[in-house]
């Protein structure tokens, strides 16, 4: 009977050391998968986050291209602007040139 109570005991601790290996396995397996998944999962991250980055980008430059755009043509308006007003000077200058060349010449 004891050789019985030992012989189970050592199918026991047997079955037990399996339990065990297979437990080991199985976190090994977990921690392997968990790793891959980590992997994948931050690979994607930086392709969104590049893809969000460019997105952005192109939007600012878009803005800034408008931006630019009504700057120039606001500019370019105040020039048209000064351009016209200046002409618009020429004849009265043109006489005080005139007035001053004949009443400096004596020629009244």
């Amino acid at each position: 009977m004891a050789y019985e109570v030992l012989k189970e005991l050592q199918e026991t601790e047997a079955h037990a050391d399996e339990m065990i290996s297979q437990a080991e396995e199985r976190a090994k397996e977990i921690v392997r998968d968990a790793r891959v998944t980590a992997r994948t999962m931050i690979e994607n991250a930086k392709s969104e986050a590049a893809t969000e980055g460019k997105s952005i980008i192109e939007a600012e430059e878009a803005k800034a291209q408008a931006e630019a755009f009504k700057t120039q043509k606001r500019s370019s308006n105040q020039c048209d602007e000064l351009r016209n007003a200046a002409r618009a000077n020429i004849p009265r200058a043109a006489d005080l040139v005139v007035e001053r060349i004949v009443t400096s010449s004596g020629n009244r």
